[in-house]
């Protein structure tokens, strides 16, 4: 394909955050950006350029979405198998649909990298309390189980501490399928991006460092500060899932960093990252660049860290004094992007970025407001 000239139209199908900041990278590189969403009142209809509202199985939306643009690209793996499939089969959508509904799904993920050679935690694929029991006789406790589908945030998965408690736990996830893995005793938790153009071209942002807690990302750090062969070893896990599935586009790997150096990759996400907001600023090239360069035909850009960077997640509201108190503290590195949603517990409202330093403490905030 050739490169698509400034003032094409590039679609995104989704309309949460990442899709904003994909819209916003979209701008800065002289695209348009038609969203085809189900929700009018969602953070890409702040920056679209047109927005395609409708159910994502509507035949008659699908329709409209692929009158706008030649090609498209997603930013969020959780939509319908009818909606990938009616898309690609009219214009060019990149990941590839096949590619989208494997990491949508955590037991054909685990299979699918698994069986590249990438190292994952120990686990067990369940469909029955019966296969929920024998998986608690198999593997080590304590224990997550984890649906298949639908789950994040910390959502759609239980802990057991004994091997009985895994046929409630798992009836308690409303059954079907699901993935029991032990818990993996790491020294870090990390994530990688990889990037991979259309004729095959690699590029690897650095290590990310993050900090989870109740299941939601709270905070990530750049550098990683992790042994390079582990970085080397991530990075070929990368490599393999990247060739493998045959991407065309970024995806984010979530690693457990073991006390020995040794990786293990918990999730693949063909798609923007949370943790890789932070490349918006700190890093020559962010991970919304990189992925409008590539569905557009241009080669992966400059992925290089040019400094340290601490990214804090807003969670549940914002607090306004608190976020002027860490302006104050860090003048001048100090970038807060908002989502335009309304404030509920749990959920990222928005992230500030911190130049200069990976190691940036989050501040103090009020009742129901949460910064990294």
């Amino acid at each position: 394909m050739t490169a698509l000239p400034p003032g094409s139209t590039i679609g995104v199908i989704g309309g949460g955050q990442l899709g904003l900041m994909l819209t916003e990278a979209a701008h800065a590189l002289g695209y348009r950006v038609a969203a085809f969403t189900d929700t009018a009142d969602c953070p890409i209809a702040q920056v679209a350029d047109v927005l395609v509202v409708g159910g994502y199985t509507d035949p008659a939306a699908i329709a409209r979405f692929a009158e706008l643009a030649a090609v498209a690209t997603v930013e969020t793996e959780t939509l319908p198998a009818e909606t990938l499939t009616a898309v690609g089969e009219r214009m060019e959508l990149h990941p590839r649909a096949e590619i989208i509904l494997t990491t949508q799904d955590r037991a054909k993920q685990r299979a699918f990298t698994a069986g590249l050679g990438i190292a994952v935690p120990r686990h067990r694929i369940v469909s029955s309390a019966a296969e929920a029991e024998a998986a608690g006789r198999e593997l080590a406790m304590p224990a997550v189980i984890k649906r298949a589908t639908g789950g994040y945030d910390g959502r759609g998965q239980a802990w057991v501490t004994e091997p009985g408690e895994l046929a409630e736990a798992w009836a308690s996830l409303g059954g079907g399928t699901c993935v029991v893995e032990e818990r993996v005793p790491f020294a870090a938790e990390f994530s990688v991006i990889v990037c991979r153009g259309r004729a095959g071209e690699l590029a690897f942002f650095d290590p990310i460092r993050n900090v989870h807690r109740g299941g939601i990302l709270r905070i990530s750090r750049a550098p990683a500060e992790i042994p390079e062969a582990s970085a080397a070893t991530v990075r070929e896990f990368a490599r393999r899932f990247a060739e493998g599935a045959g991407l065309v586009g970024i995806a984010c790997l979530e690693c457990y960093l073991l006390p020995d150096g040794g990786v293990l990759v918990n999730e693949v996400a063909a798609r923007p990252h949370n943790s890789g907001h932070l490349t918006i600023e700190a890093c020559a090239t962010s991970q919304f660049a990189q992925l409008v360069r590539i569905v557009a035909g241009l080669p992966p850009g400059d992925t290089t860290l040019r400094e340290p960077a601490t990214m804090l997640n807003l969670i549940g509201d914002i607090d306004e004094e608190a976020l002027a108190a860490l302006a104050a503290a860090h003048p001048g590195r100090t970038f807060v992007h908002r989502y335009g949603k309304a404030p509920r517990p749990g959920r990222k409202l928005g992230h500030v970025t911190v130049l200069g330093s990976n190691a940036v403490a989050p501040p103090p905030a009020r009742p129901g407001c949460e910064i990294g």
